[in-house]
């Protein structure tokens, strides 16, 4: 995928501030994505199915549905998607809860490494645009 079209991005996230700098970093560092944010699992499945993004960046914890939710359902409609999971929480229970929805993931801790979450991405989009 050529990083100049424009790419769409979702962010689901239930911590306003944390989501509003994680917008700002993507804009900066993909001038040319349409960057979405849902509050929680139930809202980001939702834009999912609506809007099939490119890439997806999602919390866990989070009300009404969370993200490990959200992911199984993710899974069952497109086991491709792109999505990126940030957390806090790096026990096994977690990462066992994660695996099993189905869908391919790439973790990453928080606080969040803004070079290798870019990095991450482009790779992602690479392997999407030879997949099509």
């Amino acid at each position: 995928m050529d990083l100049q079209q424009p790419i769409s991005i979702l962010l689901v996230e239930d911590d306003e501030s944390s989501c509003e700098i994680l917008a700002s970093m993507l804009a900066m560092g993909f001038p040319n994505a349409n960057i979405y944010s849902a509050g929680d699992g139930k809202a980001g499945l939702e834009y999912f199915r609506r809007e099939q993004p490119d890439i997806v960046i999602t919390d866990i914890n989070m009300p009404e549905m969370d993200g490990i939710a959200m992911l199984g359902s993710i899974s069952a409609i497109n086991p491709d998607a792109r999505v990126f999971v940030v957390t806090a929480h790096s026990d096994r229970h977690y990462l066992e809860k994660i695996s099993s929805t189905g869908i391919v993931v790439k973790l990453l801790s928080k606080p969040i490494d803004f070079e290798y979450l870019f990095a991450s991405i482009k790779g992602s989009l690479a392997s999407l645009s030879q997949a099509r």
